[in-house]
């Protein structure tokens, strides 16, 4: 299927010659006036809009974004003279071009932006098969674990905080020489009362036998802390034998820079390594923790 391109401009040279590289590498392209491109995207599904930094195009990013939050958008400047001029005009767009524009400068692009609108909908599809999942009360670890990779990657792509908890049960080996049905039994118990500490965008995850895996989105340093001191003090205070207490280390990514899941885990593990030589029953982080005065989490 032909990619579909929204081209946001008054009809002239620029659209014009932007249609037409885009249509020699098989694109369907359809143009409108900046003031008119969110109500098109509003009624039009399009797998990416190229917006043409003039001043005309001052507040159509914002506008598309409420019209369609999954549609790539890119902003297209036909030198750098323009780009400073009309920087603005690209702030919240997810690319930016500066010319001048080629052929193949503006087809990569779109190329990009449909991968972008692919991934974001896969994302879309499956929160929503989350939020089905927790209403039915299903467990699906298989899903669950894809899901903490797609937030990884979302928090990259978005630039929004992310922290990682890594959840272990103090004294694992000597509770765990009971039968596998009695493990299995005091792990889901441990794993109903994290979940039931947490936010409804969070996801809680077995990792390994003695392990749970927390994904915070949206939430920094100290919130990641604080969460993880709350769920210390869950379990600790949890009812019922044997009595159990747990360690947590918490791993950080603040919005900027790369991120990856396997290393949010590394350096959670190395933060619950030194809160179970501390002693256990205790949260550490893996980075410095500053206050803010917003936190989430």
């Amino acid at each position: 299927m032909a990619r579909r391109i929204l081209v946001a401009d008054d009809p002239g040279p620029v659209v014009d010659a932007v249609a037409r590289d885009l249509e020699e590498r098989g694109c369907a392209v359809d143009a409108a006036p900046a003031p008119e491109a969110a109500a098109r995207a509003a009624s039009h599904r399009y797998d990416a809009v190229l917006v043409h930094g003039t001043r005309k195009a001052v507040g159509v990013v914002p506008a598309l974004r409420a019209a369609d939050p999954l549609l790539p958008v890119l902003v297209l400047f036909l030198d750098r003279k323009e780009a400073r001029a009309r920087g603005a005009v690209a702030e919240g767009a997810d690319g930016v071009l500066v010319g001048p524009l080629t052929a193949s400068s503006v087809g990569t692009l779109a190329a990009f932006a449909a991968k972008l609108r692919d991934s974001a909908e896969r994302m879309a599809e499956l929160e929503a098969q989350l939020a089905t999942r927790r209403h039915s009360g299903a467990q699906d670890l298989a899903f669950l674990k894809k899901l903490l990779f797609v937030e990884v990657r979302r928090s990259r792509r978005y630039a929004y905080p992310l922290s990682l908890a890594l959840l272990e049960v103090d004294g694992w080996r000597s509770l765990a020489q009971t039968t596998a049905a009695a493990r299995t039994a005091l792990l889901a118990e441990v794993l109903r009362l994290v979940t039931a500490s947490l936010r409804d965008i969070d996801i809680a995850v077995p990792l390994t036998g003695d392990r749970l895996v927390v994904l915070l989105p949206h939430t920094r340093a100290e919130g990641g802390l604080r969460v993880a001191r709350r769920l210390c003090a869950k379990i600790r205070e949890r009812a019922g034998s044997p009595a159990l207490t747990a360690s947590v280390g918490v791993a950080t990514h603040g919005g900027d820079g790369t991120v990856s899941f396997g290393g949010l885990v590394k350096r959670a593990g190395e933060a619950l390594a030194r809160a179970r030589e501390a002693g256990g029953d205790r949260a550490e982080a893996a980075e410095p923790v500053k206050k803010h005065r917003i936190s989430i989490g």
